[in-house]
């Protein structure tokens, strides 16, 4: 993903973002690049048409706000399980799965078995 994009010499301002979005997800996580820059890609897509139906910018940025406020509080009060109410190995596989990215993917059992 951000290796790739690095090596494009990108000129639309729009393409530009989603570049240093994918080099900032690659800095701060290491993996899930092409994924950022799919989603970021269609949110500016649908951005775009409804800045083209006359929805000025300022709301279509107010909306992906409170979207995202929603979302989130939606993930807190339906999705979210307390970590005391999952197991030992529960807590081991998801550590092991959040550290399955190029980085640290071959030590992650090492890794998991800290947590």
């Amino acid at each position: 993903g951000a290796t790739i994009l690095k090596l494009l010499e990108v000129q639309h301002p729009a393409a530009k973002i989603l570049v240093e979005l994918a080099e900032l997800q690659d800095q701060e996580v290491g993996d899930g690049t092409t994924s950022v820059v799919i989603l970021a890609a269609e949110l500016l897509k649908r951005a775009n048409e409804l800045v083209k139906n006359k929805i000025h910018p300022t709301s279509v940025i107010s909306g992906y706000r409170l979207a995202m406020r929603e979302a989130c509080k939606y993930v807190e009060e339906h999705l979210a399980i307390p970590v005391a109410t999952l197991g030992k190995d529960t807590i081991r596989n998801a550590a092991m799965t959040s550290m399955s990215s190029k980085i640290i993917g071959a030590d992650a059992p090492v890794f998991a078995d800290l947590v």
